[in-house]
């Protein structure tokens, strides 16, 4: 498991909140998002803390029998789960400002960690300018078995794919990896761009000796010597 700064966890957490809003409790999407929202809480705050015990206390439906369901019942759960999405979001903007304020130069003794050991699960983009095999291959090595999955099939992808399904499924994941040697600098760019515009966890990869763009030089990216290089270092960098 990596040791991530909570601050950061729970604001990766908010960038989702927004894919969350036409979703509904039972949602896997959602169900995944909420036990990683409460795992991050429990390690960055004490049982008692009104944070933990306010996400704990959102319910999301307001009738859980499926016996029951109809229209009206299935109105009533989205009011509701909408209600209290909006209350968990307000929650998560009140710890990351508490956590914040542990950390300024006025307190003597820093009373929240500084880091978490979690281990999140999700989904990963791999940007369009990556059509190579081997180089494709070399990305999914790094992810086995660590219950990751992909939001692209390249056996399906086209080049004309239209940008709002690529849109979509940087939306849907957790970390996007772009090659910043591709031969399709515009598409890595573009998104690149809308990656860090969402708040996503990217990953920039490159060959050894290969100049990047000033504007660039000052993100984290991965250097490797080859394939296998990158896929230990990507395995590295993902935990």
């Amino acid at each position: 498991m990596a040791e991530r700064d909570p601050i950061d966890l729970i604001k990766e957490q908010l960038n989702q909140w927004e894919g969350l809003t036409g979703l509904h409790a039972d949602h896997d999407h959602f169900k995944q998002w909420q036990t990683e929202t409460r795992t991050i809480l429990e390690k960055a705050f004490p049982s008692k803390s009104t944070h933990l015990q306010n996400f704990t206390a959102l319910r999301f439906r307001e009738v859980s029998v499926k016996t029951f369901d109809s229209p009206e019942i299935v109105k009533i759960n989205s009011a509701r789960y909408k209600r209290d999405l909006d209350q968990a979001k307000n929650i998560l903007l009140s710890a990351i400002k508490e956590l914040t304020l542990d950390r300024t130069l006025f307190k003597k003794i820093q009373t929240s960690p500084k880091t978490v050991e979690v281990s999140l699960k999700g989904e990963y983009f791999i940007s369009s300018g990556i059509t190579d095999p081997e180089m494709r291959k070399a990305i999914e090595l790094a992810f086995e078995g660590s219950g990751w999955t992909s939001t692209v099939d390249r056996e399906t992808f086209q080049a004309g794919e239209f940008l709002d399904q690529r849109l979509e499924q940087i939306r849907r994941s957790r970390i996007a990896i772009c090659d910043l040697s591709s031969s399709q600098p515009e598409e890595t760019f573009m998104e690149l761009g809308m990656a860090i515009g969402m708040g996503k966890e990217v990953v920039m990869i490159y060959p050894k000796g290969h100049r990047l763009p000033e504007p660039l030089r000052k993100l984290p990216g991965i250097e490797y010597d080859s394939f296998l290089d990158l896929t230990k270092k990507l395995k590295k960098r993902v935990g």
